[in-house]
């Protein structure tokens, strides 16, 4: 029986892809507020340590901290990490590699698998994909940030419309929209005790810091 090596153009899209993950699982909002402010988000609020918990527990400044480096590690890994890849990039894999930050994101292999919502990477990952779009995208969520109030709808209506522009515009190849529709599906299961919230109108509001459970 013929045994077959993997081949380089096969070993660096699989290191490549590895980088992804591992760049996206890089916890900022765990190493600002452990090493800058000296508290591990994760003892306080909903004890996630994404971007908006950083916000209500430790103030505006730092939310939005996390949230920049979230939204580069997203960008950097899916317009740059293709480059690096050259000839083992194929037609939809700077958008695998964007999906594989995402999931690094909320799946960290550095604080034991677990991780923040994602929001911030895939607003990342748009920008590098599609800015035009991804920009109505991030309009879409101030537009339901404001009017509602509820950061958690504003991120499920926005992480639904990205997909659909992107289809809607019609310049996407199969395997990128294919891999951008499961953006909506991985933002409603990190979402899951937030839509429970929501549909039992428990859910904070932006601008409440008073910690809750979830």
């Amino acid at each position: 029986m013929e045994i077959r090596l993997i081949d380089r153009t096969q070993l660096l899209a699989l290191f490549t892809m590895l980088a992804a993950y591992l760049a996206g699982g890089f916890p900022t909002g765990v190493i600002v507020s452990r090493y800058l402010l000296g508290k591990d988000v994760r003892d306080f609020g909903s004890h996630n340590p994404g971007a908006v918990n950083v916000w209500r527990v430790f103030g505006l400044w730092w939310g939005f901290l996390v949230v920049f480096f979230d939204i580069g590690k997203g960008y950097l890994a899916t317009a740059y990490l293709p480059v690096i890849a050259g000839n083992a990039a194929w037609s939809g894999f700077p958008a695998l590699l964007g999906f594989l930050a995402v999931a690094g994101h909320i799946w960290s292999p550095y604080t034991g698998y677990r991780g923040g919502k994602g929001v911030g990477t895939i607003a990342g990952v748009a920008l590098a994909l599609h800015p035009s779009l991804a920009l109505w995208a991030i309009s879409i969520w101030c537009i339901v940030a404001l009017t509602t109030r509820y950061s958690s709808l504003a991120s499920l209506t926005a992480s639904t419309a990205f997909p659909l522009l992107v289809w809607w515009k019609g310049d996407a190849t199969l395997t990128e929209l294919v891999t951008l529709f499961f953006i909506p599906i991985i933002v409603v299961l990190t979402h899951r005790t937030n839509i429970s919230r929501l549909l039992a109108g428990r859910e904070l509001k932006i601008g409440k810091s008073q910690p809750y459970g979830g």
